[in-house]
C-alpha cells in the first residue's frame, strides 16, 4: 500500500525575501515569496504563521541557521526565529544542511526545472559577476531542501 501524501512547507532565506514552497508529497501545489517576509526576523516569523495557518503543513522544512555558511547574518537570524517558532508547530520542522551537488545553484536550478517543469518560467541564466542574482532562485533552494528531506525519508523506508 502506497503512503499518503504530506503536506510539505519549505521555507527559504535568501537575499531579502522569505519563500515558501507547499508540497503533496512530491508535486508542487503553490509557491510565494515575501519581501517583507526577508526584512527581519520578527516580520519572517509573522509570515510563517501565515503560511502555516493556511498550507497547514505536515512536515514543514528550513535550512539549519548553525550550518548555514554562504547566508548572511540577517537571513541567520531569520532561520534561527523560524526554527524556533516552529518548536510551538504540530508538524515536525527538519533543519536541511545545504548539500552542493551541482556546480552552482543555477545548474542545480536548470536541473529541478526539468523535473518540475511548473517552475520553469522562474528559471534565470547564472548573472555575470557584476550582475545582482535573480531572486527567483530562492524557489530552487527551497524545492531542493524539500527534495532532500524526501530521498532522505525513501532511504529509510527501503
Amino acid at each position: 500500500m502506497a503512503a499518503k501524501a504530506r503536506r510539505i512547507l519549505a521555507v527559504a532565506a535568501r537575499q531579502d525575501q522569505l519563500c515558501a514552497l507547499y508540497m503533496l508529497g512530491e508535486k508542487i501545489e503553490d509557491w510565494c515569496a515575501s519581501r517583507q517576509g526577508g526584512s527581519s526576523a520578527g516580520v519572517a516569523v509573522l509570515q510563517l504563521r501565515r503560511w502555516y495557518k493556511t498550507y497547514q503543513p505536515e512536515i514543514l522544512i528550513s535550512e539549519n541557521p548553525d550550518t548555514a555558511t554562504r547566508k548572511g547574518e540577517k537571513n541567520i537570524n531569520i532561520l534561527k526565529a523560524i526554527a524556533a517558532e516552529s518548536k510551538d508547530y504540530n508538524a515536525p520542522n527538519f533543519l536541511v544542511t545545504r548539500q552542493q551537488r551541482y556546480k552552482n545553484l543555477y545548474e542545480e536550478a536548470e536541473a529541478l526545472a526539468e523535473r518540475y517543469p511548473d517552475l520553469a518560467p522562474k528559471l534565470k541564466e547564472k548573472p555575470q559577476i557584476w550582475e545582482s542574482e535573480p531572486r527567483d532562485v530562492i524557489y530552487f533552494e527551497a524545492l531542493s531542501m524539500a527534495l532532500q528531506v524526501l530521498n532522505q525519508e525513501q532511504r529509510l523506508r527501503a
